[in-house]
């Protein structure tokens, strides 16, 4: 009788891990819960295959967000550095591309410093940071870059320094060169 006991014992407590869930991915990428990318399967070329709008557009958690403003600057390290921002909203998406020619897709991923981006938004005036080099998924497929326009698209998970989330999907980017 005991070891029918522990074995229902046993079964129960391996069970309760196996369905334990963070809450941070689902399983199945293409849930329409948060719009997030596996991070154990990032995307490859071809599977970039959304649209958007210029200047930046992307679905935070799902919610579709198109900037009024993009800049660029080229840094002193060679960087392709994009800012952009929408009037009115408390956010910012700051992407740092290094090394990165057309007709090709980078990791952005867990201290990859040389392509990395960041999302910025305000919560009561409060400043919180989610960036791609802290979590363990992101890529951008970059379309153009020439010496007028860079143009892409990009995904991530975006993680604070408190380890609160972000899922960006269906990033586009095409932004002018002046």
């Amino acid at each position: 009788m005991k070891r029918i006991l522990y074995g229902i014992l046993i079964c129960s407590v391996v069970g309760s891990m196996v369905a334990c869930s963070n809450g941070d991915y689902q399983a199945d990428p293409t849930s329409p819960v948060n719009g997030a990318v596996n991070p154990a399967t990032p995307l490859g070329g071809d599977e970039f295959t959304w649209s958007g709008s210029e200047p930046l557009s992307m679905d935070v958690n799902g919610k579709k967000w198109v900037a009024d403003f993009a800049s660029f600057v080229l840094d002193t390290s060679g960087s392709n550095v994009l800012t952009a921002y929408k009037t009115g909203s408390p956010a910012v998406i700051h992407m740092v591309l290094r090394d990165v020619w057309a007709g090709n897709t980078y990791p952005m991923e867990w201290k990859n410093y040389s392509r990395r981006s960041e999302w910025y938004d305000s919560v009561q005036g409060n400043w919180i940071k989610y960036t791609s080099d802290m979590s363990n998924s992101g890529g951008v497929k970059i379309l153009v870059n020439d010496t007028a326009v860079i143009e892409g698209k990009f995904y991530f998970k975006g993680v604070s320094i408190d380890n609160k989330t972000v899922n960006i999907s269906n990033g586009y980017f095409k932004v002018r060169k002046y």
